[in-house]
């Protein structure tokens, strides 16, 4: 039976890869810093309580689990405008120390043993080129970008050096009805059903005057699943596909929700400022995401409002 080690299983990624490990057959032990297990059932994997950031904890884990697969989804992480200044240390320690600690486990204990590690699109700056590809230079543009950026530099000298199985998914942006209540998905969605009658305010949205790529994160957490599988490892963009004007998202799930838009701008005409290339991905997993922007959306409006739109999202796990 292969064994996996999830570390950040509480957070809205790491509990979907748990989830879905589970299913396939892992034995799955999940680390976050809670008390007990948020999302998956604890009588389906084993539950640890610890602090990813202190090294100690984490080689102690590591060494008495010894997993095939170590999945590294815990981070300091936020919504947009989110300030990392006042958390670098914490950031700098569980975004890039405790990669380390995983590498060493490797080098030193387990050189079977495979890690991904998620980075972002936030990684090409805030002005990314038209097309986005793995060969695309890294911006580091803000202080989570450094700690990503410098954990996938640590990788790929390890990767280098010392011939460890490690491996890259640049995630762009995905949600699920598990995202926080601060990003953009799920407030557009409780906005949605505030229109529609239900109860509750209506969050308060600043702009929808901005382009994004967004997918469903079980969706991304299966292909992360199935990427750690290739037999060489590989840094990967994993996107949607399909950018999409943050106006016109709003206007499309207004109409499959039988409401009309109460936002007057129209979205600007043109094409999309980047695009993900996902020809690394296909090449690697065999296939490529299913489910854009409006899918998402809608699943977040029926699993969290109970509001079912016109528009099939029933098979978004």
């Amino acid at each position: 039976m292969k064994t996996a080690l999830v570390l950040g299983v509480n957070g809205q990624d790491g509990s979907y890869l748990a989830e879905i490990l589970i299913g396939r057959g892992y034995q799955v032990t999940g680390a976050a810093r809670q008390a007990v297990s948020r999302w998956v059932d604890p009588g389906r994997f084993c539950y640890v309580a610890l602090d990813v950031a202190y090294a100690s904890a984490l080689d102690a884990l590591l060494a008495e689990v010894l997993p095939c697969e170590i999945y590294h989804m815990a981070a300091i992480h936020g919504s947009a405008g989110h300030s990392y200044e006042a958390h670098w240390r914490e950031a700098l320690a569980l975004n890039v120390g405790s990669v380390h600690t995983c590498l060493e486990h490797i080098r030193n204990r387990s050189r079977d043993t495979r890690l991904f590690y998620p980075s972002s699109l936030k990684v090409f700056g805030t002005s990314p080129p038209p097309r986005i590809d793995e060969n695309t230079p890294r911006v580091s543009s803000c202080l989570y970008s450094i700690t990503k950026n410098a954990a996938t530099d640590l990788i790929q000298y390890y990767r280098a050096r010392h011939d460890i199985w490690a491996s890259v998914g640049y995630y762009f942006n995905h949600d699920s009805p598990r995202r926080p209540d601060s990003y953009f998905l799920p407030r557009l969605a409780a906005r949605t059903a505030a229109q529609m009658g239900q109860r509750g305010p209506a969050p308060a949205i600043a702009t929808l005057d901005f382009w994004c790529d967004w997918g469903s994160s079980y969706e991304f957490m299966e292909l992360t699943a199935d990427l750690i599988q290739a037999e060489h490892p590989s840094d990967v963009i994993i996107a949607s596909g399909q950018p999409v004007h943050a106006a016109a998202l709003a206007a499309e799930l207004a109409g499959a929700a039988g409401i009309a838009s109460p936002h007057t701008a129209p979205p600007p005409s043109g094409e999309a400022p980047f695009r993900a290339d996902l020809a690394m991905l296909k090449r690697t997993v065999g296939r490529l995401p299913r489910h854009q922007a409006i899918d998402v959306a809608g699943w977040i409006l029926r699993e969290r409002h109970g509001i079912a739109i016109n528009r099939p999202t029933a098979d978004m796990r």
